[in-house]
């Protein structure tokens, strides 16, 4: 008699055992590494609830299907009146099993649909921290001003005296071109200031100061503008990570009836409904009488291929974290490498100190807050697909 093949695969339980379960009630920490310890833990809570009741469905099932194997194996249930009624027991017995485990494949992809939900979430609360630390950010309103001399109460007295004299002596008016271009602004005042004497009325502190404004704005102008506009670049690309978790969301919430918006599903604190529609999208699948497969596949797939769109999601947003990660990087070496800052340490403008700190501020939160190391690679597929080691 040849082997039978066990209706309840052993993927299923090695499947319970590597995903995870959050319990929604729970409070979530503050801290992001914390919080995703505690979405771990609460997915192995509730998968582990799962399992248990899976299994106290199956036993005995299997138990009677053991019993009936053992019973059409005698010589008595040849017999018609004997054997007949014991075919027909496993045969319905068999198709119990079949319903059940179809049930056990929604309710398992029921749970890895809510993570991937939950997972959205976490990372959409992430982007809009992002883009609200580039939009607050004083590299966007402090950087292009601190590479432009004409920004220096210094460098503006020395603007006056130069076109006061220029003016009395030469009939000549200060360019309005040398206002935007530091460049030629340094150059026309070195100029001026040497060729004034002793007419320039400055002291020789003055004459530091305006010497330390010019070294800095030229030296830096153009690496500060490089901060500046890359800045840019990442805030338009975190404004476009936004939009496609917005649209994500809609799609996958979509395949379960839920069509609010996840910027109004946010702040109207509506998850629960989005689970509640997702709860009745599984039994609707997997308790239709008679049982119909079409439907329980059409729900498999639909499910399956969210989650697959955010686990796509998941690491396009991991690799704009490396992404900012490595931009940021280069902002510290920039920022840090002004060769005369001790020189001219009494001149440089307080918001160049703070555009460091808040540099350096911003490359640890790409390195913690922003960063999930936890969910690529294996691990990803360890918490949605539930491929184990």
């Amino acid at each position: 008699m040849a082997p039978r093949r066990p209706p309840y695969p052993a993927w299923t339980i090695l499947l319970f055992l590597c995903l995870p379960w959050r319990a929604p009630a729970a409070p979530p920490p503050r801290d992001s590494a914390a919080l995703f310890r505690a979405w771990l833990r609460d997915t192995e809570t509730g998968f582990a609830v799962l399992q248990d009741e899976q299994v106290k469905k199956y036993t005995p099932l299997l138990h009677r299907l053991t019993q009936l194997d053992a019973a059409l194996g005698e010589t008595a249930a040849l017999h018609p009146a004997t054997g007949y009624p014991l075919l027909l027991e496993k045969i319905r017995l068999e198709e119990q099993l079949r319903r059940l485990r179809g049930e056990t494949e929604l309710k398992i992809l029921r749970l890895r649909f809510r993570k991937s939900i939950e997972m959205l979430k976490m990372l959409y609360e992430k982007i809009l921290g992002m883009d609200h630390h580039f939009t607050s950010l004083r590299t966007n309103q402090q950087v292009m001003k601190i590479s432009n001399p004409h920004e220096y109460p210094e460098f503006k007295e020395v603007k006056t005296l130069l076109q006061d004299r220029m003016k009395k002596k030469n009939g000549f008016t200060w360019p309005a071109m040398l206002d935007s271009n530091p460049y030629l602004s340094a150059a026309f005042s070195l100029i001026g200031l040497a060729l004034g004497g002793n007419d320039t009325k400055l002291s020789r502190q003055q004459l530091d100061h305006i010497a330390c404004i010019l070294d800095f704005t030229v030296r830096m102008h153009q690496d500060l503008g490089i901060v500046y506009y890359e800045t840019e670049y990442l805030r338009d690309g975190n404004l476009t990570l936004n939009k496609e978790c917005e649209n994500l969301f809609a799609d996958c919430a979509r395949q379960v009836g839920y069509t609010i918006p996840l910027t109004v599903c946010r702040e109207s604190d509506d998850w629960e409904r989005l689970y509640t529609a997702l709860d009745q999208y599984v039994e609707k699948a997997a308790g239709a009488s008679p049982f119909d497969p079409s439907l329980s596949q059409k729900a498999n797939i639909n499910l399956q291929f969210s989650i697959d769109r955010v686990v796509h999601f998941i690491e396009k947003y991991c690799a704009f974290v490396a992404q900012g990660n490595e931009y940021y990087k280069k902002f510290s070496k920039i920022v840090n490498n002004y060769a005369n800052e001790k020189t001219c340490s009494g001149t440089l403008p307080d918001t160049f100190t703070q555009l460091k700190a808040d540099i350096g501020i911003t490359l640890e939160k790409f390195n913690s807050a922003y960063n999930l190391p936890e969910i690529q690679g294996s691990r990803l597929k360890d918490l949605l697909y539930g491929a184990g080691e």
